[in-house]
């Protein structure tokens, strides 16, 4: 007796465990993922450095920006979270980089060296460098000091002087032996002729009845073509110092950097474009240290991320900085985060939220004003 609807039904049943054994064998031989998901831990470890204003400390309580929509985004995908601060921005990216820390939330700029070692989120901000300067950068005395004494001139005011004492000494030892009217006493007969031959030296004439005899007379000549040409050098040198300390002290962009002292603070952008381009950096921890060697014109500029010049301005009116020049090199600002975590796309999704509901922009706003 022939049974058709067995026959089927066993020939079924015998493909569909076939099937299923040859998807159970190509399940076993897929690739592992490069970088396995990064686990998050509870509460988040979430690194900041001060970086005003994005990240502002006040006694033990933390704000700004950047601390401002984070909390926004943690309370939108309910997590908890503790502050980890760190002292240097490369320390911050090195324990980022190892999963010591589970987030970065510093105002930090999205560069491509840095998604190296971590990972970032969407950018909720654009930004770039600028430079700040001394607002009174003009000549000064110490400048025009520092000009002589680097071009040599200040070596030779100081033969000159030299030369002057000695001819005073000459001239008023000659003086007492040829001349019966001059001063008896020493400090007279030295006060007199340091006052004769500075007349000569500064007008190139004398009033003097000069020394007797042929011999007299051209010292005499020969002091004063001496006089003119220290008044012509003397003119000319400082003439030229003046001159080049205006060409070089004026500060106007990032294009006038070259030849000048520029502060930067470790391990930022500004640091690495200074580098990059081959400037006199002088490497500072935080932006305080920074502004207060610059206010005391151990350094000729700074060169940072422009929103925290344009905050650190405002929010120290009493300190002698400007800032000068177009906002360059322009980037964005990113939370960064271990290569592969989870934390990624559910924060990416938080900050579109936060973007769409205009909570960024009303930040923005109230932490810059009406910088673009």
């Amino acid at each position: 007796m022939d049974y058709p609807f067995a026959r089927t039904a066993g020939l079924s049943l015998l493909l569909t465990f076939f099937l299923l054994a040859e998807t159970g064998a190509c399940r076993e031989t897929l690739p592992v993922a490069a970088h396995a998901p990064t686990a998050i831990h509870s509460p988040l470890r979430v690194g900041v450095y001060i970086n005003e204003p994005f990240v502002i400390r006040k006694g033990d309580e933390y704000g700004g920006f950047c601390i401002d929509l984070w909390k926004a985004c943690a309370a939108d995908l309910g997590l908890g979270f503790k502050l980890v601060p760190f002292e240097r921005i490369p320390d911050l990216f090195e324990a980022t980089a190892k999963g010591e820390i589970d987030l970065t939330v510093s105002g930090l700029f999205i560069t491509g060296e840095r998604m190296q070692k971590v990972d970032f989120s969407q950018p909720f901000l654009q930004g770039g460098l600028q430079v700040m300067v001394h607002e009174k950068r003009g000549s000064s005395l110490r400048k025009l000091w520092n000009g002589l004494r680097d071009s040599g001139h200040l070596r030779i005011f100081t033969i000159g002087a030299a030369v002057i004492l000695l001819g005073t000494l000459l001239l008023t030892l000659g003086e007492r032996r040829w001349n019966g009217e001059f001063h008896k006493d020493w400090g007279n007969g030295l006060a007199e002729s340091f006052y004769h031959l500075m007349s000569i030296v500064m007008t190139g004439k004398s009033s003097h009845k000069g020394l007797p005899g042929p011999w007299g007379k051209v010292l005499a000549g020969i002091w004063i073509a001496f006089g003119v040409g220290v008044v012509a050098y003397i003119t000319s040198s400082v003439t030229s110092v003046m001159t080049v300390n205006r060409l070089e002290g004026i500060i106007k962009g990032p294009e006038d950097l070259p030849n000048h002292r520029v502060g930067v603070i470790t391990g930022s952008v500004g640091s690495k474009y200074c580098e990059e381009n081959h400037l006199q950096i002088v490497t500072f921890p935080s932006m305080e240290e920074a502004v207060r060697a610059l206010v005391r014109s151990q350094i000729d500029a700074v060169v940072h991320d422009a929103m925290t010049l344009q905050w650190y301005d405002n929010a120290h009116p009493e300190m002698p900085i400007t800032e000068v020049g177009p906002i360059f090199d322009k980037k964005f600002y990113g939370f960064g985060m271990p290569i592969g975590t989870q934390l990624r796309h559910d924060l990416n999704h938080a900050l579109l939220r936060q973007t769409e509901s205009g909570f960024i922009e009303t930040l923005r706003k109230q932490y810059f004003g009406d910088i673009p």
